[in-house]
């Protein structure tokens, strides 16, 4: 039974009985929930600071180990940069002395994500961003060797007696002596079709010369196609010249052919000279390039006694699209 509570009253000088209102029960009720909320609070953070689920545990294990991980590929990263950059230096100074033109700027890196900025991200982006970091390092590795072996053995002429025979091979040099700029009328790529007017693919360069010219190989290596034609249509007299590790040259369009099947040719020998056979509409020489079967740009490989404006030039004329001579 609940006690009954009373209270002394000084004017009437009695014991009068406290009665129970709806203000003091509210303030009992608030009083007691702050109260058991501060308790259950306490007792959550006691909880979560005490108790770790294995949920818990293995997150953070998986923490430390991406953490240690980051660490390593940062490392990795700083310590391959200096060799790639000195790698980099050299490939820009041979390109330089054998092509007389520095090679294309590589793509420009993206920015990388700060340590700092890295910790505060989610867990998938950190994933992320540590297999992005491991793909970038075993890019760089795969690049250094490759180009360290390519230094090491391919360009050391004193070590590889074939190394001398495979640059004079490369066809670098212009195929027309001596060379005018001017004279490529029409470059690799879509053109228009002198005879029907439409759109089509040019799979190499024509280059305007009177008629007797003489034409030159572009680099040393034998003769595999020979074929001389009085149709007037296709490559008419041409000539194709293999200059090894797949790589085939071909002269169309000429007048005479100064070489026989399976010769081997050398470097700046005169093979032929510019006419007008088969499907052409002047006189010039039609030259190609192919690689592995397909048909490349020839403007990028003549290099050979050019400097670096004036073959920035020649690519920028040969890629303005206009009509061929073919």
């Amino acid at each position: 039974m609940r006690n009954t509570t009373y209270r002394y009253n000084a004017l009437t000088c009695q014991y009068e009985r406290v009665k129970v209102n709806a203000k003091s029960v509210i303030w009992y009720c608030l009083g007691l929930g702050v109260v058991a909320s501060c308790m259950l609070l306490g007792i959550l953070l006691l909880h979560d600071l005490l108790v770790n689920t294995e949920r818990e545990n293995r997150l953070r294990k998986e923490n430390r180990a991406l953490s240690q991980h980051h660490a390593i590929l940062s490392d990795e990263l700083n310590d391959l940069q200096p060799v790639l950059t000195s790698l980099q230096n050299k490939d820009r100074i041979l390109h330089t002395k054998f092509f007389g033109a520095q090679p294309p700027a590589p793509a420009k890196e993206t920015e990388r994500t700060s340590k700092e900025k890295l910790l505060l991200a989610d867990a998938q982006s950190f994933r992320l961003h540590v297999a992005a970091l491991k793909s970038n390092s075993e890019e760089l590795i795969a690049r250094s060797v490759t180009t360290g072996h390519y230094f090491a053995n391919a360009l050391q002429l004193e070590v590889e007696k074939d190394a001398l025979e495979h640059i004079n091979a490369l066809p670098t040099l212009p195929p027309i002596q001596p060379w005018q700029p001017e004279r490529l009328i029409s470059g690799f790529g879509l053109r228009v079709n002198p005879f029907h007017k439409g759109l089509y693919s040019h799979l190499g360069v024509d280059v305007a010369m009177p008629r007797g010219s003489p034409v030159i190989a572009t680099g040393s290596g034998a003769v595999v196609q020979l074929k001389r034609s009085d149709l007037e249509a296709g490559y008419g007299n041409y000539i194709e010249i293999d200059h090894g590790r797949g790589v085939v040259t071909r002269y169309a369009h000429l007048e005479d052919i100064h070489v026989k099947f399976g010769a081997k040719v050398t470097k700046g020998e005169v093979v032929g000279t510019v006419g007008s056979s088969g499907g052409s509409v002047a006189p010039h020489l039609h030259y190609e390039i192919i690689r592995d079967g397909k048909n490349i740009d020839p403007v990028i490989h003549i290099v050979e006694g050019l400097t670096s404006g004036q073959h920035h030039h020649l690519l920028l004329s040969s890629h303005q699209q206009n009509q061929s001579l073919d």
